[in-house]
């Protein structure tokens, strides 16, 4: 009896032993598993509806926290922007509204839906307010080159759609410069941060202009972070992009919404103004919409 006492609980301890091996293996397989789908999941397109639905903003911070890091060092905090946007966004689509001085004229402000992608770089433009010389513009990097020229397809204005449905046209060349301050390969929002970080971190080393965090402002209702550049821009021939330049970035999805470009301490000569909204994020945007049949262009 003693015996077979001790027997059945031997059994017992064994079994319990078992058991809880079994089910430390299950919890660690689990956790594997779970990192394995953090790390392979692709980031989450947001719902048509939350236009600036932050895609970079990886650690929910307070917003006390981004201001303060904001005025401790703004470079600093545009590299955590860009490294964010490089981490979250893969393409997306937005309205953007622009406004440049070329020459002594300042031109209208022109509207154009755009649709973006980084791998590779595409980038695909049509204007709905004030079209110039061309109606829709597609670019994709090294897709179109000739004598070491990148091209970009061109559909110009209705008049000339009689006669030929697009052009190829040097997105460096003489047409390019004539028709805006910034070539299409500079476009976008994290084209914005780079150039932005550029030109402030090169001052800084020269040891002249300044980058400083101005407070909380405002951009159609959607509250804003306010930069400021100085640099010693004298004119367009100078090797600097401008005087003052005002960075708003929106305090949601932490992405430059508007940038305007002054030749001139006291903001009175607009250079530029560049705003982007109604932005969505990954939408898995298919190959076909940066191709010229994609878009009509036979």
């Amino acid at each position: 009896m003693i015996q077979h006492h001790v027997s059945k609980r031997r059994i017992r301890v064994l079994l319990c032993l078992v058991l809880g091996a079994s089910f430390a293996i299950q919890c660690q397989r689990a956790m594997v598993n779970r990192n394995a789908e953090m790390v392979a999941s692709p980031p989450v397109a947001p719902r048509a509806e939350q236009a600036f639905a932050s895609p970079a903003a990886e650690v929910q911070v307070s917003a006390r926290s981004v201001e303060a890091r904001a005025a401790q060092d703004p470079v600093a905090f545009f590299e955590s922007l860009l490294d964010g946007y490089d981490r979250g966004v893969r393409d997306y689509t937005c309205t953007f509204s622009k406004q440049e001085r070329l020459g002594d004229a300042l031109g209208p402000m022109q509207v154009v839906e755009v649709m973006f992608r980084e791998r590779p770089l595409s980038v695909r433009f049509r204007w709905i307010k004030n079209q110039d010389k061309c109606a829709r513009v597609l670019y994709v990097a090294k897709q179109w080159v000739k004598d070491g020229n990148e091209l970009a397809v061109v559909e110009p204005g209705a008049i000339a759609r009689l006669v030929v449905p697009y052009v190829m046209r040097p997105i460096h060349g003489d047409d390019a410069k004539r028709s805006s301050r910034r070539t299409i390969d500079q476009f976008g929002f994290r084209n914005t941060l780079a150039l932005t970080l550029k030109y402030a971190k090169l001052a800084r080393e020269q040891g002249v202009g300044d980058f400083h965090y101005r407070g909380t402002s405002e951009v159609d209702g959607r509250e804003t972070l306010l930069f400021e550049r100085h640099l010693p821009f004298t004119g367009d021939e100078n090797a600097w992009p401008d005087r003052v330049l005002v960075v708003h970035i929106d305090k949601e999805c932490l992405l430059p919404v508007l940038c305007q470009s002054y030749a001139d301490d006291a903001k009175c000569v607009l250079l530029g103004h560049y705003q982007m909204s109604d932005a969505k994020f990954n939408l898995n945007l298919p190959d076909s919409a940066f191709t010229k049949e994609g878009m009509g262009l036979q």
